[in-house]
Parts: structure tokens; sequence; C-alpha cells
């Protein structure tokens, strides 16, 4: 009787020859039976992160031996055979029958975070090199965080490069995310020393990666993208309530400096100032009109966006100066904001006019003109008067005729 040969199971093949139901030789970036058939090759990159096949290798020889080896060689090595070392390194032929399989999209994500995508992240060149080295590093220690950063790089590939793959850089970036976030819920009620960097690194990572998530909203209801950038400035918020135990642990350590701010200019320039002075004196108006209108909420939310104005004029344009705001800011206020009251609908134009100043627009570009337009479509004439100078600022001065 015949003996059957041996045979290895495809387990990640890619989503055609799977449901072809065919061996898929697991080639990437395209395999070659969809090279053959010149279809669409996509794969399930977030369903592991897999680097390398799951089959136990031979144990190669000891290093001594293979030096041992080596010593025996004609020292008169010529380029041709000089590549024979190699060979002799490996050991016997068969370490050499099942060769690692590489993850070459994960593998490019991992590089776009090492090259570009942290400094989303980093606000001087101290933070920079934790956010581009040592979270990496503490991501090879908890899977939750590696999924993050690969979703977080898949989605800054989608959000800035114009090609045909844009969707397929969005579908991994979501199915990433979807995994990072399993993991990270488990573990909320049990921050502890070993996982507070990995936890508080990945709550930056969400921060960012919903601020820059690609968004859909209905052009008849401007309502939605109003509720849309409310949704998110929760959310940023919510994520820095949960941390403040992992907070307390990374204080003890040389990851402080991700919770230090660099100095800054306090007070805001001329221009702010005359800013934060008309606001201020809307809110007393409305105070005095209209018994319900908290002055005490909106000075507070006022003081902060006069502190956030004075940091992006002093130089400070990263991501974590807009996120400051939003962990600032009282949950009575969104409240208020998703009642229909007109006057937080004006304090997030301005709001809006400071993202618009800031450095990485591919976070912020869906939600500083697109929530100015959609409240400048809800508010009458009475309080349209009091977004004109933000909506001159981002729109320019013929503003009006872009925004209806």
């Amino acid at each position: 009787m015949a003996v059957r040969r041996p045979h290895r199971k495809s387990r990640h093949g890619c989503a055609e020859c799977k449901r072809r139901r065919v061996k898929c030789d697991e080639t990437r970036p395209t395999c070659s039976n969809c090279s053959k058939r010149q279809t669409e090759c996509e794969y399930e990159s977030a369903s592991s992160l897999l680097w390398t096949n799951e089959e136990r290798l031979p144990q190669p020889r000891s290093a001594s031996s293979d030096l041992e080896g080596l010593a025996q060689l004609d020292s008169h090595l010529t380029p041709d055979n000089s590549f024979d070392i190699l060979g002799r390194l490996g050991g016997d032929d068969r370490a050499s029958q099942s060769p690692a399989s590489l993850n070459l999209s994960d593998l490019e994500l991992m590089m776009q975070w090492c090259n570009s995508t942290h400094q989303t992240l980093s606000r001087n060149t101290r933070t920079e090199s934790i956010w581009r080295f040592r979270v990496p590093e503490e991501a090879l220690s908890h899977t939750f965080l590696m999924h993050g950063i690969l979703a977080l790089s898949a989605l800054h590939i989608a959000r800035t490069r114009d090609d045909q793959r844009h969707e397929s850089y969005v579908r991994t970036a979501v199915a990433h995310q979807h995994q990072a976030l399993t993991f990270f819920r488990q573990l909320l009620n049990n921050i502890t020393e070993d996982n507070a960097k990995a936890m508080f690194s990945f709550a930056g990572i969400v921060v960012v990666y919903t601020f820059g998530f690609p968004q859909t909203p209905d052009p008849a209801d401007p309502w939605s993208c109003v509720d849309g950038l409310l949704q998110v400035l929760l959310l940023a918020r919510g994520v820095q309530q949960l941390l403040n135990q992992a907070t307390s642990w990374i204080r003890s350590t040389d990851w402080d400096e991700l919770l230090q701010f660099d100095p800054y200019d306090p007070s805001p320039p001329d221009d702010a100032r005359a800013v934060i002075q008309r606001l201020s004196k809307l809110n007393r108006d409305c105070g005095a009109q209209d018994p319900t209108h908290s002055i005490s909420l909106y000075e507070n939310v006022i003081e902060n966006l006069a502190d956030m104005m004075a940091a992006v004029s002093s130089g400070l344009t990263s991501v974590p100066v807009a996120a400051r705001w939003a962990i600032k800011l009282r949950p009575e206020f969104v409240d208020l904001a998703r009642e229909h009251r007109p006057f937080p609908l004006v304090i997030l134009v301005h709001y809006c006019a400071v993202l618009h100043r800031l450095k990485y627009d591919w976070c912020f570009d869906q939600w500083d003109e697109r929530v100015p337009k959609a409240i400048w479509k809800i508010l009458d004439d009475s309080w349209r008067v009091h977004i004109r100078e933000p909506m001159t600022e981002i729109f320019g001065q013929n503003f009006e005729s872009s925004a209806e």
C-alpha cells in the first residue's frame, strides 16, 4: 500500500485561497495562486500576530560544533565560495526544510510606527525616544499594546497614502484595534506595576486612533458630525479617568516624562486673550438672561480653552495638547451640547480653530473643518455672529460660501 505523503496545513492562507479551498503558499503580499489568477490577495493580518510559522523547527547543532567545522575550511576563500560559511552555520539539511514565515503586513506596520507614526504622540525629543523605542519593547510582553501599535500605524497609512489599498489598511486597522480592545478590557480592573506602562501607552494610542478614524457623517444631518466629535471628546476623557492608577505607577519610572508638559507661557497672546474675553462676556450675558445657564461650568471650559491657546501659541502643537482639553472637559458640557444648546456649540467652533493650528492634521482634518461647517448650519444669525472670527481663521474671508 502506498504511503501517504505528509502534508502541512495552511493555517494562515489568504482569504481567496480559503474561499476556493485550495492550499495557499502564504507568500506575501500576493500568494502564488492569486498571482496566477490575477485576483486580489488579502490576509487576515489581525487574526494573530504571526511572526513565524507555528511548527516547531528541528533543533540546530550547537554553535561550538559549527565553529569547529569552520576552522577546518580552506583559509583561502574566494567570492564564489565565501558564502559557504553560512551553510555550515545552518547544520544539516533538516533545519532548512521548514523555513520561518514572516508576516510582511505586520512588519510593514511596525516599520511605519518606528519611522513616522510614533511622532504623532511625541511632544519632544525625550518623549519621542519613549514612543519610538520603549513602547514597542513593552509591546513584546503585552499583546494588546502590539495590536494597538499596528492598528494606529495602519490607520496612519490609510489616512495619508493616496493609493488603491486605502480600504484594506482601514480594515487592517479595525481588526487590530478589535483584538487590542479585547485584551485591554480584561485588564482594566487589574492594573499593576507590570502592565502600567503598556496600559498607559495604549490609552494614548486609543485617543489618537479615535480622533483619526475616518468618519462618514450624514451630509443632510449636521448634528451627526457634531455628535461624532462629542463622542471622541468623551472617550479621551474617559480613558484618562480609567488610568489614574497606571499614572501613579509611571510617575516612579523614567516614563514620567510622558506626564510632563514642556514649559510654556500660560498667558494667551493678545488676539487669543480678546477671544477669551468675548466668550466670557457672552457667558455672563447668557447667565443673566437664562437662569438655567451655568456660568461656572462654562467658565471652567473657557479657562481650559485659554490654556490650550496659550500652549499652542508657545509652540506646543502635538496631539496631547488637543487631548488635554478633552481630558479636563466636564461631562455636563457634552450633555448640554447634545441638548442643542447654542453656547457650547460656539465654544466647540473655537476649539476646532485651535485644532486647525496643530501639527498632525491627519488626525484632525475631518474635525477642524467639518464640525464648524455643521455648527454654522445649525446656528441662526443671532449666534453666528459669535463664531465669525474662528470661521474666518479656518476657511478665510469668504467662508460663508463654502460653509453653506
